[in-house]
């Protein structure tokens, strides 16, 4: 990133600008509601050709504003699992959990649209490339694993079909916060990750397996 005298250069500020008035318009109406054009006007930006210039395409557009609000994000799980794991402790169930949503949650009511924009790219079937990605680190590497052990009592697909939802909640119950402004108070976070815990380990009913060997 080019500095001058501490501060962005012209053509960086455009870029942040363009990021983050991209942010706030798909928080509120989605990547598929928002054109270039809605971008270029909430940046103030009367070039035609300036998204292309930066970033390529709308999809070029949409991952920069990951890969500038990501990286913090991965910083403080990071910090959160090296906290958890201090003294030879194995990350439990519940530390994992609280490494995945925690770090998201601070990014909430600081003029950070992220898990807004995060929860509208799940309501258009977008996410899943997002939460690969979140996971491809090291630090969610460790955090995907353990939460995956964690319910390794039951059958892979369904291992997969419980983090989906656990995954998605984070996003939509984060997202509410957004909509008030504020980040959840430390009880409310902690009870749902007790639901979060839950859902996730829950074993399956006796309706359910019952279903599965009929399907089967």
């Amino acid at each position: 990133m080019t500095m001058s005298r501490g501060r962005y250069n012209s053509g960086e500020r455009t870029r942040i600008r363009l990021i983050e008035a991209a942010e706030k318009l798909f928080a509120r109406r989605g990547y598929d509601g928002v054109t270039l054009a809605d971008i270029r006007k909430a940046a103030g930006q009367h070039n035609s050709s300036v998204i292309g210039y930066y970033f390529g395409t709308k999809d070029g557009l949409l991952g920069a504003v990951a890969d500038h609000r990501f990286p913090a994000v991965d910083a403080e799980r990071g910090a959160l699992v090296r906290q958890f794991l201090q003294g030879g402790h194995v990350l439990s169930t519940r530390e994992a959990l609280w490494a995945v949503a925690e770090p998201l949650a601070n990014t909430v009511g600081r003029n950070n649209h992220y898990v807004a924009m995060l929860y509208r790219l799940l309501d258009e079937g977008r996410l899943a490339e997002h939460v690969a990605a979140a996971m491809s680190t090291s630090n969610g590497y460790l955090v995907d694993t353990t939460l995956r052990t964690s319910a390794g009592h039951l059958p892979p697909d369904v291992v997969d079909q419980r983090l989906d939802l656990v995954y998605e909640s984070i996003v939509r119950a984060l997202s509410r916060c957004d909509a008030m402004g504020r980040p959840p108070a430390h009880a409310e976070l902690s009870a749902l990750v007790d639901a979060w815990e839950a859902a996730l380990v829950a074993p399956l009913s006796e309706e359910t397996e019952a279903a599965r060997a009929a399907r089967a």
